[in-house]
């Protein structure tokens, strides 16, 4: 049951970005490479929070692509270590996401924004969905989110740590009905370094990501899937 709850976590938000993830789901393309000078205007700002998601979101657009490495732990309320999971995300805007989870049970949940498939080998089962990108429900949607479709969902504040280069932001969903109470984003430049959440049951989820490349071509079939053979199909994109 607990390992249910963890290795969905990017289409429920429950335990993590999963649909990261997940390793969480997210949200318009924004074509903009981290190594090509852009200008951007700076807009007219009213408060510190709506000055937070500008800078989040200018953070954000600096990554079309990403595959990278993810640890990812769950702790209970007492902060009590519950599973550590080893996973690999694979991201390409606007809406396209791979996470496979290598340890310890091995899972697959792959979208292309339209569908999700989700392979769980020990079970020799595939399940197949119509995927949900709603910010407050996927965490890791967050990773193509736009000022508007952040800012509708989250309130934001951003830190600068004490090295002077990495930045945290914290975000706090305005839904009632979202699956986490606090979330908070942690880069070096424009490279996402953590993602933690503390979810409505008071379980608390730490990923740690080891980027592997960044703004590099994929290949969209990466984000597509087909059963093997002889395994059970539940399809619910029907329901």
């Amino acid at each position: 049951m607990l390992r249910r709850k963890l290795v969905s976590l990017w289409q429920t938000g429950s335990a993590g970005p999963r649909a990261m993830f997940t390793l969480a789901c997210m949200l318009a393309s924004i074509a903009v490479d981290a190594q090509t000078p852009t200008t951007v205007n700076a807009p007219v700002v009213t408060s510190a929070e709506e000055y937070a998601l500008h800078q989040l979101v200018a953070v954000l657009q600096q990554t079309r692509t990403l595959q990278a490495t993810v640890e990812q732990l769950l702790m209970d309320q007492e902060g009590r270590e519950l599973q550590e999971t080893r996973a690999r995300l694979t991201m390409q805007k606007p809406d396209n996401f791979r996470w496979e989870i290598l340890q310890p049970y091995p899972e697959l949940q792959v979208t292309d924004g339209h569908t999700i498939w989700r392979y769980e080998p020990d079970l020799e089962q595939v399940t197949i969905e119509t995927f949900n990108s709603k910010l407050e429900r996927t965490p890791v949607m967050l990773l193509n989110g736009t000022e508007q479709t952040i800012g509708k969902s989250y309130k934001v504040s951003a830190t600068k740590l004490a090295d002077g280069v990495r930045q945290q932001f914290v975000l706090q969903p305005k839904q009632p009905d979202s699956l986490f109470v606090t979330l908070t984003l942690t880069f070096n430049g424009a490279v996402l370094e953590e993602m933690h959440f503390e979810d409505s049951l008071g379980q608390k989820t730490s990923l740690a990501f080891k980027m592997d490349q960044r703004n590099q071509p994929l290949d969209s079939a990466l984000f597509h899937f087909t059963p093997p053979q002889g395994v059970e199909v539940i399809n619910n994109t029907h329901n």
